[in-house]
């Protein structure tokens, strides 16, 4: 027995139903062409027998159009339309029998149920779509309520189309113009074959997706429209569709569709479901079909983008390697080695943060000098010449040669010295590469060395084959000199010029002897929280810390895993700026709220970190070093 309402809760329902006549649709029942194809469009999306449109009325439901059966007027009490008049969403039961919400409804024979509600300007539930399966299902349908929400909406401005416009319900009216402009804008059309006269029905949007004559054609026993599929396809296509009618009763595929007069495939999804009659047998069909062309194309170009960064991640691991093994077969200790490894490594990423900024087309020559010369000694070196964008492989060679030069020059040549001088300048040569020239003044003598070690052979030999030139260094008494020569196919078409962007401050960057730059034991005895996703890479810094004389007090790498750490005492936490996808701006809020330094590490661009934080970013690959360094400005123990 239904329970008494309350006096509230019977004004809501006169105002209901008051917006509910306002429509005057109940003397409009019947399979108006308008919504008989919204609701075949609902069945043939959730693949099911049964759909309808009903209107709420005070103790029954007036069906305003049916597909598969059904219809008229049947009792509101045991129904679905006060639930989804208090719940005003979407409800998507795939087992509607186990489901406890429908527990008190009368639900006979009904195993699927899917409804969304139609509400009025108003906020006013004026009636409900429903779709029916007598069998239920393990899921729910991908997209199900959106879709319903979108078909329920297109019903709602059909009734109040025709409510304002008091024209015969079948007429053309402009909001039945945009129910169609609305479904043709989602690439869908629907489709009927009559198996019993043995033809299809095309709809106007179903021809002008799939360029079908439309209306009544042929069916030819269901084959002409696989005429349309790839003629390689055809016979798998079809074969799949009968399995699954024979199976299921319903199907749906994904298939190409034969080259149009330009040579261009476009790519077709089709869903369908079979209705029979009362002995069993089938009576027609009822599908649609959808453009799905440029998600096809997009997938193609993902997978493209894969298997391209598949192949640059292995040449990458393949670069790698060789340096580390040159750098290993050079280095005398494996202090030295460490120290020379870690910062070709740093070069390699300064030129793929750069190659990264240009979307992988390559870099100016300009900003690969400043990545590398910029942070070394900004008062004793100079470059200049005119702008030139180099290729990827030549922008990532340049930068490791000027790395090398570099860092020859703080050790051994006129960056050793307060006086020393390095001036790099490059012109166009007349053959259409380019010309670079290192100098070097007021430092020592440079003196050639005895053997050549890993980043002469670099400079001499690997370079001039990467940049299809030739690359020389001479040893002159007022400093070392090296000239190299690129070939014009070192160079690329790039971008408009940019402003260069001074680098943040709270970026830290370090060469090779990074070690210098902090006293030791400067952060000895402190104790400090590692929050980093990579086990690699937090084993490595905690192994280092502990090696400075800093306690860590422990190492997080998630972000639930962090903040319940919070709680112990450390003096500073180094972290990582993403944590398995998620931001550790949390975790530093409340860092900084407590007052307690942290320091960022980053393998993203600048502007990936963390933003309105006052704390120092270390950019990877770095060094333990580096991290030391941060944490002893951060701390006040430099």
């Amino acid at each position: 027995m239904e329970e008494p309402r309350s006096a509230q809760d019977a004004d809501k329902e006169a105002v209901r139903l008051r917006a509910t006549k306002a429509l005057k649709a109940f003397d409009k029942l019947g399979d108006d062409p308008r919504f008989l194809r919204l609701v075949r469009l609902a069945a043939a999306h959730f693949q099911a027998p049964r759909a309808a449109l009903w209107l709420i009325g005070a103790g029954r439901l007036h069906c305003k159009a049916s597909f598969g059966g059904g219809g008229g007027v049947t009792p509101r009490q045991g129904s679905v339309a006060d639930l989804l008049i208090a719940l005003r969403e979407p409800l998507i039961c795939p087992d509607a029998r186990s489901d406890a919400r429908l527990a008190t409804l009368s639900l006979n024979e009904i195993g699927f149920l899917a409804c969304a509600p139609l509400i009025d300007p108003n906020g006013q539930v004026v009636g409900l779509l429903s779709v029916e399966d007598p069998q239920p299902r393990t899921s729910e349908p991908p997209d199900a309520g959106q879709s319903l929400i979108d078909l329920a909406a297109l019903a709602m401005e059909a009734l109040q189309q025709d409510r304002d416009s008091h024209e015969p319900a079948g007429a053309r009216t402009p909001d039945s113009e945009r129910l169609a402009l609305a479904i043709s804008a989602a690439s869908l059309g629907e489709f009927e074959w009559d198996r019993a006269l043995d033809i299809y029905r095309i709809s106007r949007r179903l021809a002008k997706i799939a360029n079908l004559p439309e209306g009544v054609v042929p069916a030819e026993d269901g084959q002409s429209l696989f005429r349309y599929v790839h003629q390689d396809d055809r016979a798998h296509i079809q074969k799949n569709v009968d399995e699954q009618l024979r199976k299921r009763g319903r199907y749906e595929v994904e298939f190409r569709r034969n080259p149009d007069e330009n040579g261009r495939i476009q790519w077709n999804r089709a869903a369908g479901v079979m209705t029979f009659d009362e002995v069993g047998e089938p009576t027609r069909l009822i599908g649609v079909i959808q453009d799905i062309t440029d998600r096809k194309q997009q997938d193609e170009q993902r997978e493209s983008l894969l298997a391209e960064l598949d192949h640059r991640i292995k040449n990458l691991l393949a670069v790698v390697q060789s340096v580390a093994a040159q750098s290993a077969r050079k280095s005398a200790s494996l202090d030295v080695f460490l120290k020379t490894f870690a910062g070709r490594l740093k070069s390699m990423s300064s030129a793929h943060d750069l190659l990264s900024a240009a979307r992988w087309r390559g870099a100016t020559l300009a900003r690969i000098a400043a990545a590398e010369l910029g942070g070394v000694a900004p008062t004793q070196t100079r470059w200049d010449g005119p702008e030139l964008f180099l290729t990827p492989r030549a922008a990532s060679a340049l930068s490791l040669t000027l790395h090398e030069l570099a860092v020859n020059a703080v050790k051994y040549g006129a960056l050793s010295s307060e006086n020393g001088k390095v001036e790099v300048v490059w012109r166009r040569s007349p053959e259409g590469g380019f010309a670079l020239e290192w100098l070097e003044t007021g430092g020592p003598p440079a003196t050639e060395p005895t053997s050549r070690g890993f980043g002469a052979t670099l400079i001499e030999d690997v370079v001039g084959r990467e940049l299809g030139g030739r690359a020389r260094m001479e040893y002159k008494r007022g400093g070392l000199s090296a000239l190299i020569q690129a070939s014009p196919e070192a160079l690329a078409d790039g971008p408009p010029p940019e402003p260069e962007k001074a680098a943040p401050e709270r970026i830290v960057e370090t060469l090779i002897a990074a070690d210098e730059n902090i006293r030791p034991g400067a952060i000895a005895g402190l104790k400090v929280l590692i929050v980093e996703d990579s086990l690699l890479l937090a084993l490595e810094l905690e192994a280092g810390l502990e090696d400075a004389g800093v306690v860590v007090v422990g190492c997080a790498a998630e972000l639930s895993e962090a903040l319940s750490m919070l709680d112990q005492v450390f003096d500073v936490a180094v972290l990582d700026a993403d944590l398995n996808g998620q931001s550790v701006a949390p975790v530093a809020e409340i860092l900084r709220r407590e007052g307690r330094p942290f320091v960022f590490a980053t393998g993203y661009a600048d502007k990936a970190a963390p933003m309105g934080f006052d704390a120092p970013i270390v950019r990877k690959p770095y060094n333990v070093h580096q991290i030391a360094r941060a944490i002893a400005d951060v701390t006040g123990r430099h």
